[in-house]
């Protein structure tokens, strides 16, 4: 990922690469930990929904500006976003984008039953 500055992208360093490693998972960390979904992201930092899906998966390099927008959205800092060092493997988060993509494509009313589900099974880990 390259933040983006008046249309062109930064290719200076090894700097910037370290610093937007893994900025998608992020954003996520912080939505999900905030109890929003995409669309009340979308909505309290004036996005559109694709957007923030699209950045979230990484198929969209968000500009500086646009970084700053969720962050507002997010009541973080774009530091706290940046220095963030999300514990969560890759494989687990794999697994959580794949759980996501199915969920989208159910009707509402089983996306529900799913999450008293797992809301049932994390109970039985604690």
């Amino acid at each position: 990922m390259h933040i983006t500055v008046n249309k062109k992208h930064c290719r200076i360093c090894a700097f910037c690469r370290a610093l937007f490693k893994h900025t998608e998972a992020k954003l996520r960390h912080f939505r999900i930990q905030k109890g929003f979904s995409q669309e009340q992201l979308a909505l309290s930092c004036d996005l559109n929904v694709n957007t923030i899906g699209m950045i979230e998966r990484g198929q969209k390099n968000p500009t500086i500006y646009t970084l700053q927008r969720i962050c507002d959205g997010l009541d973080i800092t774009l530091a706290t976003l940046f220095l963030y060092e999300d514990r969560t493997d890759t494989a687990t988060e794999e697994s959580i984008q794949r759980i996501e993509t199915v969920l989208r494509q159910i009707p509402q009313r089983d996306v529900e039953r799913v999450a008293r589900i797992v809301e049932e099974l994390a109970s039985f880990g604690q």
